[in-house]
């Protein structure tokens, strides 16, 4: 197809939406040793190996475009056709001695969202080589990728959307509904220090748990952790085979190892307690989930959660969580039940 023919197609019916995941990203090698992105980073003057706290204390703002707390980088370089700054999103749970993982921009050339993506791409592409624009659900994505790294551009044709969503931020900035999201992550994830590699090597499993997440791509090992979750989430090193899917502990329950969508290690003074939700079948299915309290160092907030496992029965992971605390000596909060709306 042409491509005027593929952007006149923009202005055909809503098409269908289901069986779209997107494309997959181009995977970029490393270059002299280094990863492309990283590269990218450093050339763009984004400070994404500083802690949080002291880029947070060069000044918080709002996001011009969708008036939200952030940091906007007005010296780094940005690509042609950019409507602001990068910014970066501030966020009471982003633990402060961490590094920034992720970086956003915005790019608008025309009033079509097809013509601002495609155009972004080939700006990236001069630098990183040549990805993929293709349908993702109701919108179009274009990615790469560089390890846990990763950079992706992402429109949403007007056309494609419910005619009954309204957005105050496209009343203020009409440009903002074909407008092209740009995502930088740098990937950021600690390594086990020596002494957690000694827990992890000595990991003894407590239960295996249901999957309930699927990285985008590449697995586990290419996954960078959500921006909430850097505090525990370590590389997992050689040790997948052992960890993968399950909980459990080193003998002496010097941590808890959690292994799901990341490998996490908290380590047992850090585990604050265990929560259980219960749902009763109604609207949905019912089902059961277990989180983990853990403390962090974010000012003001009591504790994070992160998710253990689920069951398709509303009692069905009380036993794990009941385990896990008795093992722990720490508390076990079980909700009421709820119906499952």
């Amino acid at each position: 197809m042409s491509l005027k023919r593929w952007l006149q197609s923009f202005a055909a019916p809503r098409p269908a939406m289901h069986n779209r995941p997107g494309p997959a990203p181009t995977m970029l090698p490393p270059i002299d040793g280094t990863n492309a992105i990283h590269r990218l980073l450093d050339d763009s003057g984004l400070p994404w190996r500083e802690p949080r706290r002291l880029v947070e204390a060069r000044g918080i703002s709002k996001d011009p475009a969708y008036q939200r707390d952030a940091v906007l980088f007005t010296d780094a370089a940005r690509p042609e056709g950019f409507m602001q700054p990068w910014w970066a999103r501030v966020f009471e749970r982003y633990a402060p001695d961490m590094p920034v993982v992720c970086f956003n921009g915005l790019v608008w050339f025309a009033d079509n969202a097809a013509i601002n993506i495609h155009r972004a791409a080939d700006s990236f592409a001069a630098r990183l080589g040549p990805a993929v624009v293709e349908q993702q659900y109701n919108t179009l994505v274009c990615r790469w990728q560089a390890g846990t790294a990763s950079l992706q551009l992402q429109s949403w044709p007007p056309a494609w959307q419910s005619p009954a969503l309204t957005n105050a931020a496209y009343v203020r900035d009409p440009r903002l509904a074909t407008a092209c999201g740009v995502t930088l992550l740098t990937g950021f994830r600690l390594p086990l220090s020596a002494e957690e590699e000694r827990w992890v090597a000595d990991f003894r499993s407590i239960a295996e748990i249901r999957r309930f997440e699927t990285p985008m791509s590449g697995g586990l090992r290419e996954t960078a952790p959500r921006e909430t979750e850097v505090e525990y989430a370590r590389g997992p090193g050689d040790y997948l085979a052992t960890v993968q899917n399950q909980v459990g502990a080193p003998p002496d329950r010097a941590a808890l190892i959690l292994c799901t969508h990341q490998l996490f290690v908290v380590p047992a003074g850090d585990v604050v307690g265990f929560e259980v939700l219960r749902l009763l079948p109604a609207k949905g299915g019912g089902g059961s989930t277990l989180w983990v309290h853990c403390r962090t160092t974010c000012p003001g907030i009591a504790y994070k959660r992160l998710h253990v496992a689920e069951h398709d029965k509303p009692d069905g992971i009380v036993p794990l969580g009941q385990e896990l605390a008795a093992m722990f000596g720490k508390p076990c909060e079980i909700s009421p039940y709820f119906d499952d709306v």
